[in-house]
């Protein structure tokens, strides 16, 4: 039996049967998932205490990561900033206040 003959059983089936197959996959997808997420959690716990045994330092990693990733953002950026800041100059030159002339005192 394909699975295409089981969905068009399935159809034919009443509407009543039909949401008890709905609630039993969504139970079974759900039960997977958790169990997934369970068995993940474990293993990454697992990870943990063996770093921590082997005094494995994760933090260095991550802080050198992080540093590389605001370095190549940083450079990414780096040409548009410059710009910006030339047309904020060039604006505050054109709105600097020139002197007024004072009409001649007699």
């Amino acid at each position: 039996m394909s699975l295409i003959d089981f969905v068009q059983k399935i159809q034919k089936k009443p509407r009543r049967v039909r949401i008890q197959f709905l609630w039993a996959s969504v139970f079974i997808c759900m039960f997977l998932v958790i169990t997934i997420w369970v068995i993940s959690l474990k293993h990454s716990l697992l990870i943990e205490d063996d770093n921590k045994k082997e005094n494995i330092s994760i933090s260095d990693d991550m802080i050198s990561l992080k540093d590389a990733f605001k370095a190549s953002i940083g450079a990414f950026f780096e040409k548009e900033i410059e710009d910006q800041n030339k047309i904020i100059e060039q604006v505050n030159e054109s709105n600097k206040a020139k002197p007024a002339k004072l009409p001649l005192s007699q």
